[in-house]
């Protein structure tokens, strides 16, 4: 099985791409989609878009896993955030993938054990 986690923003959208074979997950890659500041939102948007349907492509994942919106203060963040989650939303179900959703907590708490790390 191969997982594609994203963790969604509009400047800066963190990835990476694991296998796993029932016993021991392994690394393939790991990056981030960057777009400029001064582009307009939709060409950020369509940009995030083709890098996150090159990933798929690339890896050919069975699955995705994201991190949950959280309730921001910095409205703006909040709503940038959303429009990049929106686009990993609409290229999942372009290549029929699953997506599952998790809290910063979680991902904290499977990765080291303590979710307030």
């Amino acid at each position: 099985m191969t997982i594609l986690g994203i963790d969604p923003g509009l400047a800066t959208m963190g990835w990476g791409a694991i296998s796993f074979d029932g016993v021991k997950p392994r690394i393939l890659d790991y990056g981030a989609l960057i777009t400029p500041p001064d582009m307009a939102l939709p060409l950020r948007l369509v940009s995030l878009f083709d890098g996150v349907s090159e990933l798929c492509e690339r890896f050919s994942p069975d699955d995705i896993a994201m991190e949950e919106l959280f309730f921001c203060k910095n409205v703006t963040t909040a709503i940038a955030v959303a429009q990049a989650r929106g686009v990993i939303l609409l290229c999942a179900q372009q290549q029929r993938l699953e997506i599952a959703e998790y809290t910063p907590l979680q991902v904290k708490q499977a990765v080291v054990g303590y979710g307030r790390a």
